[in-house]
């Protein structure tokens, strides 16, 4: 088991190392995309729905780096306060009931979404737009299982730690 949480972890790290150099060349198409506009007056839309398409991989894959270093959201309150074996208990209980059933959720859900768009390869509705959609929409049942995956790795990680 601990094999399986070692390999999630490194699959979600080289994820987040790509998706920095996907930040920076995200970064240099704004740039680029600026200064074409303002400068030369000249507008690509292929450009820029590719910067949105990089904004979101960024976003939906992100999700699971969140999740991997403790980043997300959690209501510090009374958290805080308790003492780290009851972190870790309600933790793995707020991992099992929301996070894995969250996660399960948005894949089933834009399953058929995904599917439909694939078979009508679905394209940009802008003139001169890209025409991968359908490759769009398929990173959010991708984002759902790379949750899901360090949800699991989260919950060895409580187990091992307190031998549950």
């Amino acid at each position: 088991m601990k094999q399986f949480q070692i390999l999630i972890e490194k699959v979600i790290d080289g994820i987040a190392n790509t998706l920095a150099y996907l930040l920076a060349l995200m970064i240099i198409l704004v740039f680029i995309t600026v200064f074409a506009r303002y400068m030369l007056n000249v507008s690509y839309v292929a450009l820029q729905e590719l910067i949105m398409y990089f904004h979101a991989i960024l976003f939906m894959f992100g999700v699971s780096y969140a999740l991997k270093e403790k980043s997300h959201v959690k209501i510090d309150i009374i958290y805080n306060s308790l003492n780290k074996k009851y972190q870790h208990y309600i933790s793995m209980l707020g991992t099992i009931i929301f996070i894995i059933p969250t996660s399960i959720f948005i894949t089933y859900s834009s399953m058929d979404m995904v599917i439909q768009s694939w078979l009508l390869l679905e394209g940009s509705s802008e003139a001169g737009g890209l025409d991968l959609i359908f490759i769009l929409k398929s990173v959010i049942p991708i984002t759902g299982f790379l949750i899901f995956i360090q949800a699991l790795s989260d919950i060895i990680k409580y187990m091992d730690r307190y031998k549950i």
